[in-house]
């Protein structure tokens, strides 16, 4: 078989896996993902969470969102209840679906030898969904911006009445489709 005979079968090939998609159109989808966030004041935190996502169109879909995050710096675990609204770009038969959002959150916090204020925080953020009918992988970067007061702490926030938690978060997981 000759180089174009070869290049042809791939390319086959690659329509054949493609074409089972993504699906973003009308549908509900919930995931499981890993969280990484480096904030200002709190240093490096890492956890999960979950997300169900619903697509009313090809284009737009709408998730709620809930995580944990430790940090071990501060001995303070972060708890976002999230919403995000999502613009995708699906591309190459819905296999890999682009996207663009921003979303807002109530932010919960527990610590040990600290009282950190519940506040409200927004984010803007990019991902990608690659994978099959469903199953996808899940990957997104984010940027949080939020302050919360510090009411009283002990260590690392002892000198501080405001910390700052603006800073880059990365989810990776997989979502599932039904």
């Amino acid at each position: 078989m000759n180089a174009k005979g070869v290049a042809l079968l791939l390319w086959a090939a690659v329509l054949v896996v493609a074409g089972t998609g993504c699906s973003t159109g009308s549908g509900l989808e919930c995931g499981v993902f890993g969280s990484y966030l480096d904030s200002d004041d709190l240093g490096k935190g890492y956890g999960g969470g979950a997300k169900v996502e619903i697509n009313p169109i090809d284009v737009v879909s709408i998730d709620a969102r809930a995580s944990w995050i430790r940090f071990d710096d501060t001995e303070i675990d972060m708890i976002p209840l999230e919403v995000a609204a999502l613009l995708n770009f699906p591309i190459l038969f819905e296999h890999i679906v682009p996207y663009l959002g921003a979303g807002v959150g109530y932010y919960l916090f527990e610590g040990n030898g600290a009282d950190l204020d519940d506040e409200v925080g927004f984010f803007p953020l990019a991902g990608l969904e690659i994978g099959l009918h469903k199953v996808s992988l899940l990957a997104e970067a984010r940027w949080l911006f939020l302050e919360t007061d510090v009411d009283s702490a002990k260590g690392e926030l002892e000198n501080i009445t405001k910390a700052d938690l603006d800073g880059l978060g990365v989810n990776v997981g997989l979502l599932f489709r039904f």
